[in-house]
């Protein structure tokens, strides 16, 4: 099992939440791309050659970095990793990172993806990617982790997932992924967490959060 998929991951009033913050009352940075098509990763600095590769700008809004919280949106997002803890168990350690992109419409991208890439080159990180929004422009998943001796060569496609309102993708912050610009939607918005935890899994078992005692 290389990633989880889970959705109506919130509450719909807190879904709703987040998608009015972002969309109408947050601000943005302007970055000239989105991870770079050149990384070094356990010594090597290697290149991937796709002819499915396209950088672009994005937009970004950090909750979080390097153990600095953003008091605008860091309060909203980390309850995000709270339905986390919940819904599975774990406890959530270290954040390394809170990130929000927006990616823009580009009808250039039919077929395209952005350059594949690892959030963490540790094992013990995870990646938590929740969708804000309804859009087009998928998440793809990989077949290599940076534990892989050389882990941009000879990517394959394993998985795509789309973008939808609430749903979200658990996986091993090493494994290689990218996401990629729509071409029908206005924007695409997610926000990329990056943290440690203790007692989760990537095949988690859904369980029934709750516990009722009628009298």
């Amino acid at each position: 099992m290389s990633y989880t998929v889970i959705e109506n991951f919130l509450p719909k009033s807190i879904q709703d939440t987040i998608e009015e913050q972002f969309h109408f009352n947050t601000q943005w940075n302007y970055v000239s791309f989105t991870s770079g098509n050149a990384k070094e990763i356990e010594g090597h600095n290697e290149s991937v050659v796709d002819d499915n590769i396209k950088e672009c700008p994005q937009l970004v809004h950090i909750s979080q970095w390097g153990g600095k919280p953003n008091p605008e949106t860091f309060g909203l997002t980390r309850m995000v990793l709270s339905f986390l803890e919940n819904a599975t168990g774990c406890t959530v350690g270290d954040i390394h990172k809170i990130k929000t992109n927006m990616n823009l419409k580009d009808e250039s991208f039919k077929g395209k993806y952005h350059p594949p890439h690892a959030d963490h080159k540790s094992p013990e990180y995870f990646t938590l990617i929740y969708y804000i929004k309804d859009s087009d422009g998928p998440t793809r998943i990989f077949q290599k982790s940076t534990l892989d001796p050389m882990p941009y060569k000879d990517l394959e496609v394993v998985g795509e997932v789309h973008p939808k309102k609430g749903r979200a993708i658990l996986l091993k912050s090493n494994l290689m992924h990218t996401g990629t610009c729509p071409i029908e939607n206005e924007n695409r918005l997610v926000i990329n967490f990056v943290f440690k935890a203790t007692n989760l899994k990537i095949d988690f078992d859904v369980p029934n959060v709750l516990s009722v005692s009628k009298h």
